[in-house]
């Protein structure tokens, strides 16, 4: 019985499942990094509310450390350690013995390791040590194999081919428990390095209590200091994403162009994680070339977790995505009750599927298409979309809907 005669747990595992002892590994913390991080974070305090123990390894320059202890306090509030691989002189092909031990010593003390991301060689090597100690573990590839990303640049396709050999990356994955895949279309649409590998499908996600909050009066100083001009429109659509070509923003500007002088009322806001500056400056080009350059922003200012509340000051979320994994803004977006205007390669089929917003075709036409229909749209289709997209990610997509899953596939590994 548990205390008081009180009702179980919800956040305990499940009868069936042993609370864990996992190592979460990911080759980078920062937020710098993107969705990758964030998925930790978010996984690993979800399984630490379900009574596992969690600890994560990350690399890391020795100047992140502090930042990313600052911008991810709930791992401290949970009790999750952070192990930080700090090693300026190693390889970038070998982990020298000294490091090897240290890896060693954390999946020896593991039950299940899961390894976020393939290409460092840490990763390897705690795939390595896992496989050969006997402690299984999962791989999830967050997107980096999009067939049409790696086929769009014939260098990047032979360049990861040669890694695959040259790091042993095919054995890495053939051991592997399980290579996680956001879901069934993304893996679809990826290259598969071999048909051995067991595939699993398990989605990201996001805290239940996302986009609850109200805007307050400091998130609209935030916003209307990076975006003066926000404060004339009446309809803002948000793309919040990485600033990369496979990102398609340059797509959403000339679609937008496009469609905007129908609709005077309504401005495009691009809150982007800044990547690629070549990228960036072709974007800036484009909007202050466009007749209605006073009518797009885009800004880097507004990034990382504190950035949340630019869902909630927007009304319809974009995403012109040419490749994805399994995009954390997407859920979020869900998450803020936004309606959602994405492209096929989000795999998404589901946001058109449950009235929750439209999916195009990654081109000028299919985004100035879906944006012209958003446009004509009133206010109360705009909140049925919106609370559409709440329902399917509180029914799919919270963090605990994702530990549960992926508790159920850690136990099994750990039985077998």
């Amino acid at each position: 019985m548990t205390p008081h005669g009180s009702k179980r747990n919800p956040h305990m595992p499940d009868a069936a499942c042993r609370p864990l002892h996992i190592l979460l590994a990911i080759d980078g913390m920062h937020p710098r990094g993107g969705g990758p991080p964030v998925v930790v974070v978010g996984s690993a305090v979800a399984l630490a509310k379900r009574g596992h123990r969690v600890t994560i390894l990350t690399t890391a320059n020795p100047e992140d450390e502090a930042v990313v202890r600052h911008t991810w306090p709930a791992l401290d509030e949970h009790g999750i350690a952070l192990v930080f691989d700090v090693d300026e002189r190693a390889s970038p092909l070998a982990v020298g013995k000294a490091r090897r031990a240290v890896f060693e010593k954390l999946v020896r003390a593991a039950d299940v390791v899961h390894i976020h991301a393939v290409w460092h060689p840490m990763l390897i090597a705690l795939g390595r040590i896992a496989r050969d100690i006997g402690v299984p573990y999962f791989v999830s590839v967050h997107g980096v194999f999009d067939r049409r990303a790696m086929e769009r640049v014939k260098s990047k396709l032979l360049k990861k081919r040669a890694a695959m050999h040259l790091l042993g990356i095919y054995g890495f994955l053939d051991h592997a428990a399980g290579v996680v895949f956001g879901s069934e279309a993304e893996a679809a649409e990826s290259w598969i390095p071999s048909p051995r590998m067991r595939q699993i499908f398990v989605p990201n996600g996001a805290p239940d209590d996302l986009g609850l909050a109200e805007l307050d009066h400091a998130d609209r100083a935030r916003l209307f200091e990076a975006a003066p001009a926000q404060r004339g429109w009446s309809r803002t659509l948000l793309c919040r994403s990485r600033i990369h070509p496979e990102k398609g923003i340059d797509l959403l500007i000339a679609a937008f162009d496009r469609v905007a002088p129908d609709f005077p009322d309504a401005g495009l806001l691009i809150a982007g994680l800044r990547q690629d500056e070549a990228y960036e400056g072709k974007l800036r080009t484009s909007i202050a070339a466009s007749p209605i350059r006073e009518r797009m922003i885009i800004t880097t200012e507004l990034t990382g977790p504190s950035s949340q509340f630019l869902y909630r000051a927007c009304d319809l979320f974009v995403m012109p995505s040419l490749a994805e994994g399994f995009s954390m803004s997407l859920i979020e977006g869900l998450a803020n009750a936004r309606p959602l205007l994405i492209t096929r390669y989000c795999h998404m089929p589901v946001v058109a599927d449950a009235g929750a917003g439209m999916v195009v075709e990654p081109t000028i036409a299919g985004l100035a298409d879906g944006l012209r229909w958003f446009l004509r749209q009133d206010r109360e289709a705009w909140e049925r979309m919106g609370m559409a997209a709440r329902q399917l990610f509180a029914e799919n997509y919270t963090w605990d809907h994702v530990a549960r899953r992926l508790e159920r596939e850690y136990d099994a590994s750990v039985a077998a």
